[in-house]
């Protein structure tokens, strides 16, 4: 494969995501249309300024998932609790505003947490490990959420498909686990981008996969640790859950607790399942509207709520992108100011 075809098809990779935030823009326009513009924008009106306190709110859950990083990173202080939880809301704002196939968002921590004095294989250690313990709170908060749905719904149309897509995605899980503790998840990499790329390979001059799979094992082998992150996750989550009571709150639509349970955890797998589509467009709003109607939460309501969601992504998540591309910028002028020193520093010992 010739650099030449990499880089079309990374261009026609983005065109096609492109491609699908238009189609979810469309969805979202049809299904507004469709249910009534006026109805939705009544409940957004009912909240006005208050939705800002879902802002400062989100803090929370992005705290508490910080606090289990903070955990897999306690030997390294440097990685200071503040310092991780900045980090943590910008790799949430790169994956849910950006097109990064909810991937850049990890490799942007990986980059600041090296810049802070974090060894390359601790920051992508501690990465690939919390990453993997979400997905497991994640899927333990989406049979929770079945839980709840077979308990106060018990719609077999509804609770076959999710069953149906839990026990899909469990042995997935379960590999993607034994991949890194096991078998080496990034020498396997590694070797399978040298097989399609041959000497091309983009890994070249980042951390050694074997040392980082080494990381890897080794915070694998702390039980505490695991335990202790997971449960600062299943916190987090449940913190989500409080977020989307108060949305419907703020609108003037306050639900019961264990709706607000079941829509923070099948919403989740929505966002995860969605990650082809730029910020889960139009996915997330139908989703909603369907699982809406399901607990007795009117169309109009739903995207009502979806929006207000949405709405919070956007005055949380572009601060964060700012304060990240500050961050860049110093960076790159710091290291042009210093390459300028060098450059400059013969011709004054020549002159001297």
């Amino acid at each position: 494969m010739t650099l030449k075809n990499i880089i079309r098809s990374k261009f026609f990779s983005h065109i096609g995501v492109y491609f699908a935030g238009l189609i979810g823009m469309v969805f979202i326009i049809i299904l507004v249309l469709h249910e009534g513009a006026g109805g939705v924008m009544g409940c957004l009106e009912v909240a006005g300024w208050g939705l800002l306190w879902l802002v400062p709110f989100h803090l929370l859950p992005i705290g508490l998932d910080a606090t289990g990083w903070h955990r897999l990173l306690r030997d390294e202080r440097r990685a200071t609790l503040p310092f991780l939880v900045w980090i943590a809301g910008i790799r949430e704002s790169i994956n849910g505003l950006l097109p990064v196939a909810r991937i850049g968002g990890e490799l942007a921590g990986i980059r600041l947490l090296f810049r802070r004095g974090i060894p390359g294989d601790i920051a992508g250690a501690s990465i690939m490990v919390e990453v993997t313990l979400n997905l497991v709170s994640q899927f333990m908060f989406a049979l929770m959420g079945l839980g709840i749905m077979v308990h106060y719904v018990g719609k077999s149309s509804i609770i076959i498909p999710m069953l149906l897509g839990c026990l899909i995605a469990f042995p997935g899980l379960v590999i993607f686990i034994l991949l890194q503790r096991q078998w080496g998840f990034f020498q396997l990499l590694k070797r399978l981008i040298k097989a399609v790329l041959g000497n091309q390979n983009p890994l070249k001059g980042f951390v050694d996969p074997a040392c980082l799979d080494d990381r890897i094992h080794d915070m694998y082998r702390c039980h505490s640790s695991l335990g202790i992150t997971l449960f600062w996750q299943m916190a987090g989550l449940f913190m989500g859950a409080a977020e989307v009571w108060l949305t419907f709150y703020l609108l003037g639509e306050p639900i019961k607790p264990w709706m607000a349970m079941l829509l923070e955890s099948l919403g989740q797998v929505l966002r995860s399942a969605s990650f082809v589509m730029p910020a889960g467009l139009g996915i997330q709003e139908g989703g909603f509207v369907f699982l809406g109607s399901a607990i007795g939460i009117g169309p109009n309501i739903a995207l009502a709520f979806s929006f207000a969601r949405r709405f919070r992504e956007l005055a949380f998540g572009i601060p964060f992108l700012l304060s990240w591309q500050s961050a860049e910028g110093h960076h790159l002028h710091r290291n042009w100011r210093n390459s300028s020193k060098k450059i400059g520093s013969p011709s004054k010992k020549e002159g001297a």
